[in-house]
């Protein structure tokens, strides 16, 4: 408790973001009287949407560079809200928060679990995963810019892809959506019937907000072709936003 006289300590918040939880936890932030916040995106929304909390643009130079950040600008929580996928930022932000000492809470969605009705294949990286792709399959791609990075020259198979922004030097025999996830398993079971999907190739993301497309797949008895989890990053780390407010 605050004693009579004393100022009250305010919180400096550098939120790493790009993902559903951090906008939550931006929104959250916004709202606290407490707490000073800049949002971090790396860069790959071509027009980022509207948010709660001061934005920053780009990336930061490798750990040295984010800790020098930190410390410049007074930082005293670190959050970290990235994909899953993000491995490398991840990494970063925990060295960088150990060498200066300031506080990193991070997001860890828990995986996708398979179930009896599901036909899930795991791989580790993309080039395997792409070489087990059958001739003549349609795949539905749902994996942001580096499943579209990691398409071959001339496949023998057809590829619709979903992302929020057209990679440069995407193959012109490629059909992007250009959108969010589908928020329903009816919607994405009428995308796929449409466009006869016969494969979803994705990542296992885990969480809520990109899952209707795994309903859509085991409503179909479609096969899933999926990346495997990275390592989770070091404790202490929260299953949603909810909980990592919780804590702050």
């Amino acid at each position: 408790m605050r004693r009579d006289g004393e100022p009250e300590r305010k919180e400096n918040i550098l939120l790493l973001g790009g993902t559903a939880d951090a906008r939550v936890i931006a929104d959250a932030l916004a709202g606290r009287m407490n707490v000073a916040a800049t949002l971090s995106l790396a860069g790959v929304l071509s027009k980022p949407p509207k948010l709660a909390l001061p934005l920053r643009i780009g990336g930061f130079g490798g750990v040295d560079g984010l800790a020098e950040y930190l410390r410049e600008n007074k930082i005293t929580t670190l959050i970290d809200a990235t994909h899953p996928y993000a491995a490398q930022m991840s990494r970063h932000a925990a060295l960088a928060a150990e060498k200066t000492g300031v506080r990193r809470l991070a997001i860890w969605r828990q995986a996708w679990v398979a179930e009896a009705e599901d036909h899930w294949h795991g791989f580790d990286d993309w080039p395997s995963l792409m070489a087990a792709v059958p001739a003549g399959a349609k795949v539905f791609l749902a994996a942001g810019q580096d499943g579209m990075q990691a398409l071959p020259e001339c496949p023998d198979f057809d590829v619709m892809a979903r992302a929020l922004k057209r990679p440069n030097g995407l193959p012109s025999y490629v059909t992007l959506i250009e959108a969010l996830p589908g928020k329903t398993m009816a919607d994405e079971r009428a995308l796929f019937l449409e466009n006869e999907i016969t494969h979803i190739l994705c990542k296992n993301s885990g969480g809520e907000s990109s899952s209707a497309k795994l309903l859509a797949a085991r409503d179909l008895g479609l096969p899933v072709m999926m990346i495997n989890r990275p390592d989770a990053p070091p404790q202490p780390y929260f299953d949603d936003a909810e909980s990592l407010l919780d804590a702050l």
